[in-house]
């Protein structure tokens, strides 16, 4: 195929992998579930490269836009298995096999249990740089040692240990969370036993929360991060070369980890695309 026929057929994939037609979408937490493990990675809201929840249980394309809240509407009421889809979304979080974390472009985004391997190594460099001082905030390095001391803390409690409390204090406490989010970190999930009028995350770090279920021992940084990249194109499907870049925490210069997986097949190249390999594969 040439780079206009790889593009065509990466979009008729995507299509039906994102399950972007109504006759395709998601109508059961089972499918939800499944289609989270086939895909890997999953934007919760979507308006970015990953398969989006929110579509797929729609059957089209949706993002979050200029509407605001009305534009919420459109999801907000449909059912999935007799459950709203917020409710559905709080089940998955709190799923032994699936981490909601905010790894891609800073947005919520469900990942499965079968790209946990890929992903500790990644995590693990950024521990080192965490102990190097080389990367996070002094509060931002406050939280994660904070959380990892206690094992698990609801987000209340720990306002309160490092004395946050304050209402000054909101933005930046948040904004320190979402980072330390963004880098795989922390894990949260929200109080399945909340208070009255109290919706809070419970807090753990990534070894805590995914403890005995993967192995640590596996591949190098380097090839970890490969991998997933080529596992995240994957999902993707397709993707504009120049936004790889932006995708992760860790992955501002990519073009030597992209020509390597190019120059192994494992992904392709079609104009400005990066495209999954699974796309020619499925033609021969």
């Amino acid at each position: 195929m040439n780079a206009k026929q790889l593009i065509e057929k990466a979009e008729e994939t995507r299509v039906r992998e994102h399950r972007l037609k109504p006759s395709l979408r998601l109508k059961t937490t089972e499918e939800i579930y499944r289609f989270i493990h086939d895909e890997r990675l999953v934007s919760f809201l979507g308006g970015n490269e990953l398969p989006s929840l929110i579509s797929a249980i729609l059957g089209r394309s949706w993002k979050p836009s200029a509407k605001g809240f009305s534009g919420w509407m459109d999801w907000w009421s449909v059912k999935i298995s007799d459950q709203p889809v917020a409710r559905v979304s709080h089940e998955i979080e709190g799923r032994a096999d699936v981490l909601a974390t905010r790894i891609f472009r800073r947005t919520k985004t469900f990942v499965s249990n079968k790209i946990w391997p890929i992903l500790d190594p990644v995590v693990k460099y950024q521990k080192e740089l965490v102990e190097k001082g080389e990367i996070l905030s002094s509060l931002e390095q406050r939280l994660l040692k904070t959380i990892q001391a206690d094992g698990s803390i609801r987000t209340d409690l720990l306002r309160k240990k490092l004395g946050l409390e304050a209402k000054e204090n909101n933005s930046r406490f948040h904004r320190a969370l979402t980072n330390l989010e963004s880098h795989a970190l922390i894990i949260g999930v929200e109080d399945p036993n909340p208070e009255k009028h109290l919706h809070a995350n419970i807090w753990q770090t990534w070894e805590t929360r995914t403890r005995s279920r993967i192995g640590r021992a596996g591949l190098s940084y380097e090839k970890a991060l490969a991998k997933l990249i080529e596992k995240t194109i994957d999902s993707c499907v397709l993707a504009r070369e120049g936004q790889i870049g932006k995708w992760f925490q860790w992955s501002a210069d990519m073009k030597a980890t992209i020509e390597e997986l190019l120059l192994s097949e494992a992904i392709l190249r079609a104009g400005p695309y990066l495209v999954s390999s699974r796309v020619r594969d499925a033609n021969n």
